[in-house]
């Protein structure tokens, strides 16, 4: 299999613009992705980019799928670019995980997908070579209408008085319930980021991937995986792909607003909109504020690679900034929203107007637990300062 070009994938994404826009609507009424969405992405090769070259991934960079997925937003439906974003970073984070995990996930299918609810639930009890799952409801499982697998939160006590260790199980879909009823929200409508329920399950000890011994600096994964893209830490770096989105959508808002200004008449204001000087302050600082988020967040993803080429260590500070700086270029993306939306009229309220979808899902997207901007910037600012980080999030030196 020929792997494609970053360009080239970037390329599909921009091609796909006017099926992605005509279709943002229909997205958000099933709220879930179309399944034709789902397909079109797929056969782009969009879910193979940071997916292991062992298992049929091209084992790009996070940076070209952050562009890829900017651009699905940027069309007018960052929804859609949410779950390409979640299903292609989640074949990342399998990079991580036992071989015989990842055979079990792809061996006979490489375009098996997963969701992955992070927050630990269920009844968990040790048993001869795995754990017992009874119970639980797992939130927030983007994509999961299209994953064949789900990476299940838990907490598994230890016999040595240490606290529980956070890991994740793969569990097939046949063992869980999607209550597809519990997705009914403001923002990102489409992304189907549903509940999983479950009654009763065994996890064997390789489909089982601990979260806190990977900040320790152990991942099985990564005697398979060899390339540098699996040699960066587990988290920091992954979370460029979740602020795509709202990168993308902010852009292509800001162009919708430029492209209705050139021709709107103020009807309280008494002339063109574009002959305005407020109006052309707030195109300029929303410019600048897209920007510069994205080349922060670029800036260190970039530098993340660079180490991992090199053999160099990435450092608690570097990860530390790489996440406040993602959170801070939401953030910026949010202003940049604000500006456009309170300037765009009531016509930007009509449901079939980009310009207020790309103001929910931006905001829906700045409320992620990861893109925290109190907690990412304590955690930094105490690094900055020699400090303990007290982030369990961060691999350690």
């Amino acid at each position: 299999m020929a792997v494609p070009t970053s360009e080239e994938l970037i390329q599909r994404a921009r091609d796909m613009a006017p099926t992605i826009a005509a279709r943002a609507q229909e997205c958000e009424q099933m709220g879930r992705m179309p399944d034709q969405s789902y397909e079109d992405f797929r056969e782009a090769g969009f879910y193979r980019i940071v997916q292991p070259k062992a298992f049929g991934g091209y084992e790009l960079d996070l940076m070209t799928l952050f562009d890829v997925s900017k651009e699905i937003a940027r069309a007018g439906c960052a929804s859609s670019a949410w779950v390409v974003s979640i299903l292609a970073i989640h074949n990342y984070y399998l990079g991580y995980f036992h071989p015989k995990a990842q055979e079990f996930i792809w061996g006979e299918d490489d375009n098996n997908q997963t969701c992955t609810p992070f927050n630990p639930s269920g009844e968990v009890t040790k048993v001869a070579g795995g754990i017992e799952i009874r119970g639980g409801r797992w939130t927030f499982a983007s994509g999961v209408d299209h994953s064949r697998f789900a990476l299940l939160g838990v907490l598994i006590d230890q016999e040595d008085g240490n606290p529980p260790e956070f890991c994740q199980c793969v569990i097939p879909a046949a063992d869980f319930n999607i209550d597809h009823d519990s997705w009914d929200v403001a923002g990102l409508k489409g992304s189907g980021s549903k509940d999983i329920t479950l009654d009763e399950v065994f996890v064997p000890d390789e489909l089982i991937f601990s979260l806190t011994k990977v900040t320790q600096g152990y991942a099985p994964g990564r005697e398979l995986n060899t390339g540098p893209l699996y040699k960066q830490s587990f988290f920091p770096p992954s979370l460029c792909t979740l602020v795509a989105p709202a990168c993308g959508a902010a852009l292509g808002a800001l162009e919708a607003f430029k492209e209705k200004t050139r021709t709107r008449t103020l009807v309280f204001g008494a002339g063109q909109q574009i002959e305005k000087v407020p109006t052309l302050i707030r195109i300029v600082e929303a410019e600048a504020e897209i920007e510069m988020g994205e080349r922060l967040i670029k800036g260190d993803s970039r530098e993340l690679m660079r180490r991992a080429k090199a053999g160099e260590k990435e450092g608690q500070q570097l990860q530390a900034r790489a996440m406040f700086n993602n959170a801070y270029g939401v953030t910026l993306f949010t202003r940049a929203i604000e500006r456009i939306f309170v300037a765009a009229g009531g016509g930007a309220l009509q449901s079939s107007n980009m310009i207020q979808r790309a103001w929910r899902d931006v905001h829906a997207i700045n409320s992620h637990g990861g893109l925290n901007f109190d907690t990412t910037a304590e955690m930094y600012g105490r690094i900055a300062m020699g400090l303990p980080a007290n982030s369990a999030l961060l691999e350690s030196e």
